[in-house]
């Protein structure tokens, strides 16, 4: 008995699959469909109020339909889009963003959101790559999509190419000991390499990037933005060359001070929290290199040092950039915010449904959501970027 169904893809939504809907009203997602096709496709997973389903067939293939250029897509988790043209993939985004607003924030922002872009391949610049033993071979790569299987690649074609040779080289000098471990290696300017853990041919030194005015030094086991056509145009929004000179600047989640450096040059004070002791080190070395003295980095958590230290600093502070992690704002960080009331706020988020809960409070607290701006940097993937930026309501802009 066939049980098969034939739907017709209305849109991409957010984790990069395609929506139709069933006879019965169910929606259904369908991963590697593109918007505007008809498709055949068996449902995998029923709920009482949505199902999936895989894709079985193209029987009408969308105008944005595209061939992948991977082999290994389909197969490898990291990307979900590659069969979509890039400027479907950009629309897409953008909807993302504005929908997770309005579904989980009741946000109904009716202003632009612009799309910064760049090159669609070879623009990470770190890696994560999963190793294991297969006899006295080494498989390389990334976890197959929905498991925690390894699936062994050549190559990656999101990867700049001193990181995409890597896997050929990782199987040939690659030490044993190794196997059944996480490898993660960052790559700097003039193709240097960090690798964490490090071994005699791929070593641990740390690398540096210049981007705009300030270089920027760090190793494998850091957070920094993995896009580097984008870094640069990420930094000019969260801190724009026409902001006027102020008062006390907060960063949080500062990492290795990427956002740091930039406001101590518009600030006559600049506070980073960062709870990363690596992290942290590294941040206060940039500050030194960069001849910066004005800028100072706390070593703790920011929900704990929001909690601690608030309070103090109550109608103080003239910008706040808060950069969290996929999982958003903790609760703690939300109501120090809100103890802290500063003139301005510009929120970075990797994950638009986190950034509509956290939004949602601080609007319900007098802040006026001024401008949004959407980073596409994570091309051939469901993840899209986004700068938020709010004003205090009583501030003016």
């Amino acid at each position: 008995m066939d049980d098969s169904l034939e739907l017709w893809i209305e849109r991409l939504v957010a984790g990069g699959e395609g929506l139709a809907h069933l006879p019965d009203g169910r929606a259904v997602f369908i991963p590697q469909t593109a918007p505007g096709e008809l498709v055949r496709v068996r449902l995998v997973e029923e709920r009482p109020t949505f199902a999936r389903g895989r894709l079985l067939e193209v029987l009408q293939p969308s105008p944005v339909r595209r061939a992948a250029p991977c082999p290994h897509y389909g197969t490898c988790g990291g990307c979900q889009l590659q069969h979509v043209q890039y400027a479907a993939q950009v629309e897409a985004k953008q909807a993302f963003i504005r929908e997770a607003l309005l579904r989980l924030g009741q946000i109904a922002w009716d202003g632009p959101v612009p799309m910064r872009t760049g090159p669609e391949w070879g623009y990470r610049s770190r890696v994560q790559f999963k190793l294991a033993a297969d006899g006295r071979r080494l498989r390389v790569g990334f976890y197959a999509s929905g498991t925690n299987d390894l699936c062994d690649i050549e190559t990656c074609p999101l990867l700049a190419p001193p990181l995409a040779r890597l896997p050929a080289v990782l199987r040939q000098q690659a030490p044993s000991s190794l196997a059944g471990k996480t490898l993660d290696i960052a790559l700097g300017d003039d193709d240097g390499l960090s690798a964490f853990p490090a071994f005699a041919d791929l070593p641990g030194r740390p690398v540096t990037r210049r981007i705009g005015h300030f270089v920027y030094t760090y190793d494998a086991r850091c957070f920094f933005q993995v896009n580097r056509e984008l870094v640069a145009a990420l930094v000019a929004e969260v801190v724009p060359d026409d902001l006027p000179f102020g008062g006390l600047a907060l960063d949080l989640y500062a990492g290795v001070g990427l956002f740091t450096l930039p406001l101590a040059r518009k600030f006559r004070q600049v506070l980073a929290i960062e709870a990363s002791p690596n992290a942290v080190a590294f941040a206060r070395e940039n500050i030194r290199h960069n001849q910066l003295t004005n800028a100072q980095v706390v070593a703790e958590d920011c929900a704990r040092w929001m909690q601690m230290r608030a309070a103090a600093f109550t109608d103080r502070v003239d910008w706040l950039v808060a950069d969290p992690p996929r999982a958003g704002l903790d609760s703690a960080v939300r109501t120090g915010l809100v103890t802290i009331r500063p003139r301005q706020i510009v929120y970075v988020s990797c994950h638009p449904a986190t950034l509509a809960r956290d939004l949602k409070v601080l609007l319900a607290h007098g802040y006026r959501l001024t401008k949004l701006v959407g980073l596409d940097l994570f091309p051939q993937t469901a993840h899209v970027e986004v700068v938020a930026q709010l004003v205090r309501g009583d501030a003016g802009n």
